[in-house]
């Protein structure tokens, strides 16, 4: 009896330990780990929370239901399958895809012995106005139609690899945080619709067909980035679009530095709409060789600004 109770104890203590675990990962459905192998394919709505990790193949859309969260491991590698559809990510609840330095998250196409993937063969990541807050970090997003787009004023992105896509950001009516980003390659870099209000700071802008677009009443606040060698103009407004535009450096760009709209504060503009290499633009009118139609320009800069564009190397 004695020995009896005692495995007793030990069983109920084992089961203890288990449901304590349970309680630890906070309901989230673990699952495996996919591999090149056998990958994890995914579709649908979520029913519960999940973390994904390794190898992941996307075979439909994927919905993040309200209430519900999305947790993406570093290094983890997702997939869209081109050849069963042109397929998106749809974020109501939360997204966490927070990856590191060295072990980035990367989104993309699968490639295959019968298709060859091109750019816009997957939508991208929405984030609908209900999603409450989302965070990507050491993300690396390529060959979407629009890889990021959000409603939702709780979006971070930080540290990403946006390139190859159509358009890399859209910002609608919304007011998320873009930071210490390389987004380069690209259609158009970002866009802000309506009253989006984003910050957009310490980023490199590069070579993309246009860098920054504001659209409607947008404000954002365009900060410390590095916009060059973009083919057309690196911010371009539209309607009563007024951005704030402050110490970046803004060079060699096929098009105008700034043309139509927004206010500039302490920015170096050099190089910019063929001028010349080093041609650097100190004028404070409305209108001068590298931008037009402007509300303000104050103190332009003679040098550029040493700390403007992410200051992370070897994406």
């Amino acid at each position: 009896m004695q020995l009896a109770g005692g495995r007793l104890h030990f069983i109920v203590s084992i089961l203890s330990l288990f449901v304590w675990i349970g309680c630890q990962s906070g309901g989230f459905n673990i699952g495996d780990v996919g591999t090149s192998e056998n990958p994890l394919q995914k579709s649908g709505e979520l029913t519960e929370n999940e973390v994904w990790a390794g190898k992941i193949q996307v075979v439909g859309d994927v919905i993040v239901p309200e209430g519900k969260t999305l947790t993406i491991r570093s290094d983890s590698v997702v997939g869209l399958d081109s050849e069963t559809g042109t397929h998106q990510l749809i974020v109501r609840g939360s997204l966490y895809a927070e990856g590191k330095p060295d072990r980035m998250i990367i989104f993309g196409l699968l490639g295959s012995e019968t298709k060859t993937p091109k750019t816009g063969d997957w939508i991208g990541i929405r984030f609908e106005g209900s999603s409450p807050n989302s965070h990507l970090s050491y993300c690396r997003i390529q060959e979407a139609e629009l890889a990021l787009s959000s409603e939702s004023d709780g979006l971070q992105i930080e540290s990403c690899l946006l390139q190859n896509n159509k358009m890399a950001i859209l910002c609608d009516d919304s007011s998320p945080t873009i930071s210490d980003s390389q987004i380069d390659r690209n259609g158009t870099a970002i866009q802000c619709l309506k009253n989006a209000a984003p910050e957009i700071t310490r980023n490199s802008i590069l070579a993309n067909e246009l860098g920054i677009v504001c659209d409607d009443d947008s404000r954002p606040t365009i900060h410390y980035n590095e916009i060059s060698s973009n083919y057309q103009d690196a911010i371009r407004c539209h309607a009563s679009a007024s951005p704030e535009i402050i110490s970046n450096n803004i060079t060699a760009n096929g098009g105008w530095a700034v043309y139509d709209g927004g206010r500039l504060r302490e920015n170096y503009i050099s190089g910019n709409k063929e001028i010349g290499v080093g041609v650097v633009d100190r004028g404070t009118g409305r209108e001068s060789g590298q931008f037009y139609g402007v509300d303000e320009v104050l103190d332009p800069r003679a040098a550029p600004v040493p700390d403007a564009g992410t200051q992370r190397e070897g994406y």
